[in-house]
């Protein structure tokens, strides 16, 4: 009976691991179209620079360690810098 439970155990052991673990990290592509457009903050209407038609622009979902692969497109009239 100990023989039994000893090669369940082994067989479990394998199926657990014997699948591999990926172990690198998750890409997360995103791309952002950067226009100007119609914001109204405090219900004044203004000017303001929108990502993808969002003020504010959209949410990163990202954990530690996820590898971020953003493309941006500015379509303004001079040049943008984002910073993290």
């Amino acid at each position: 009976m100990k023989d039994w439970s000893f090669l369940s155990f082994l067989i479990v052991l394998v199926l657990c691991f014997g699948n591999g673990v990926n172990g690198e990290n998750p890409y997360r592509f995103l791309t952002w179209k950067v226009t100007y457009g119609d914001i109204y903050p405090l219900g004044v209407k203004q000017q303001g620079i929108l990502i993808n038609g969002q003020f504010p622009g959209p949410q990163i979902d990202a954990v530690t360690n996820d590898n971020l692969i953003i493309n941006v497109y500015n379509y303004l009239r001079e040049p943008l810098l984002i910073s993290w």
